[in-house]
């Protein structure tokens, strides 16, 4: 399969070249900051080497006005709240260490508590 740079999905594999039950994981973070940013995964970060990943601990620090700096303006009908949670949820998929990440069915739960209101915590 032939793969150009700006296309090439950010894994864990790329840095790590090991692979784990909480690979997955982290690329699944990787997807949902891609849909929470509106930004390609490499390549659109003015730094060279920096990943979605890089770029987006450095521009939000996790804080609430730094998550909204980052959203992808075409989010406008998506209750902020949501999007903040979704954000928290991709945080914790793409931690450096993957002992530190969620299971996919706690990633599930999450989620699907981040769509009822009141009801998103961590356990």
């Amino acid at each position: 399969m032939k793969l150009r740079t700006k296309e090439f999905l950010v894994t864990e594999y790329a840095y790590t070249l090991k692979v784990d039950e909480k690979s997955d994981v982290y690329s699944f973070g990787v997807v949902l900051l891609e849909l929470i940013t509106g930004r390609r995964p490499v390549g659109d970060f003015g730094e060279e080497g920096l990943d979605i990943v890089q770029w987006t601990k450095t521009q939000t620090k996790s804080s609430k006005e730094g998550v909204v700096k980052i959203l992808d303006q075409r989010l406008t009908d998506i209750p902020l709240i949501e999007a903040m949670q979704v954000f928290f949820v991709a945080m914790l998929c793409v931690q450096e260490q993957s002992v530190e990440r969620p299971t996919m069915r706690e990633v599930v739960q999450m989620l699907a508590q981040a769509k009822q209101p009141n009801t998103f915590h961590m356990e």
